[in-house]
């Protein structure tokens, strides 16, 4: 059996058939993922506050899960390892579905995958769960036909914080969306 590693910013993901091991990264390896975004964008020297918040998300978002009553088929089932490692089930990215089913010109489907999404993000809120960054198409997925949220490791379970965000920076990270996806699915 093949694995796949992929690696984001807060750690590698090594995909199996029917699960995955998220292994979180080092300081240094995140150090240089994110040096290479902030250099490309224009901002070197954001490195060591963006690397400390992300590593903070990461111990803060691992707490909220752990102490949250959340049912964990909502979270892919998450399996918390030693030296804090993941496991959970594998399941298909939103992000690929949807680019799936526009090639296959099912728009109704794509639509309702959105109306699934949104559902599953009012359930997280009843659990005070709430992931910060929006990407509801890399950070959900789809397992059994339901929409769960697969990185939950930007999350935070402070109302105020939420009122917070969308009052500073309202929805535009959605604006960003339209340069990446087709008016079906925005």
């Amino acid at each position: 059996m093949e694995t796949i590693r992929k690696g984001g910013w807060q750690c590698w993901v090594d995909i199996y058939s029917d699960y995955v091991i998220k292994t979180p990264k080092t300081r240094k390896e995140i150090s240089k993922t994110i040096k290479r975004y902030l250099d490309s964008i224009g901002k070197p020297d954001e490195l060591k506050d963006r690397v400390n918040k992300i590593i903070k998300d990461v111990k803060d978002s691992t707490k909220i899960i752990k102490s949250s009553k959340i049912p964990k088929k909502l979270l892919a089932f998450p399996k918390f390892l030693s030296r804090g490692k993941i496991n959970q089930k594998r399941v298909i990215v939103l992000d690929e579905k949807f680019d799936e089913l526009l090639e296959e010109n099912r728009k109704k489907e794509v639509k309702q995958l959105i109306d699934k999404s949104i559902v599953l993000l009012i359930e997280l809120w009843k659990y005070e769960l709430h992931e910060k960054t929006f990407k509801f198409y890399s950070n959900l997925g789809l397992l059994n036909n339901e929409v769960v949220l697969i990185d939950f490791l930007e999350l935070t379970n402070k109302k105020e914080k939420v009122e917070k965000q969308i009052k500073n920076k309202g929805w535009k990270h959605l604006e960003k969306i339209k340069k990446d996806f087709a008016p079906e699915v925005i």
